[in-house]
């Protein structure tokens, strides 16, 4: 292991611990501030909204999970009036997704309620630091992906 690999262990055992303790939390605070839709529901709703026409095929490569499980989570979406299926013009098989108004609907304010839980933690910050985080943010997501 280099040197400066070495000099970085302790900090990024410091990411791994809190980025465990950040998504505990997520997902803790997510089903007491947002009954209407888990987590996961959330996720895959945005997704959806993320291009023009995705597909389930889409969906799930961005979110880098297996077929079936994105097609189940869209199916109880779709049941729940949440999501809506419509015929790819010229193509036979594939379909393509988007938001019922009532989806739409549900997945703003539930990002609203994320988006007031995060101001209040970054309030003691500064717009640059908050912008910082944000870009820091991008830039380490991309590199997963």
């Amino acid at each position: 292991m280099k040197t400066e690999s070495k000099s970085r262990d302790e900090p990024l055992r410091v990411v791994l611990v809190e980025l465990r303790f950040f998504a505990r939390r997520l997902r803790r605070e997510w089903s007491t501030n947002v009954p209407e839709i888990t987590f996961a529901e959330a996720t895959l709703m945005s997704a959806v909204t993320a291009r023009p026409h995705p597909t389930a095929v889409d969906v799930a490569a961005d979110l880098q999970i297996d077929k079936s499980t994105a097609s189940r989570q869209i199916a109880v979406l779709e049941q729940r009036g949440l999501i809506e299926r419509e015929a790819a013009p010229g193509e036979r098989r594939a379909q393509w997704l988007r938001l019922t108004p009532e989806g739409r609907h549900i997945l703003q304010q539930s990002d609203t309620v994320r988006i007031e839980a995060i101001r209040d933690r970054v309030s003691d910050w500064t717009d640059a630091e908050v912008t910082q985080f944000a870009d820091l943010l991008r830039r380490f997501n991309a590199r997963s992906s």
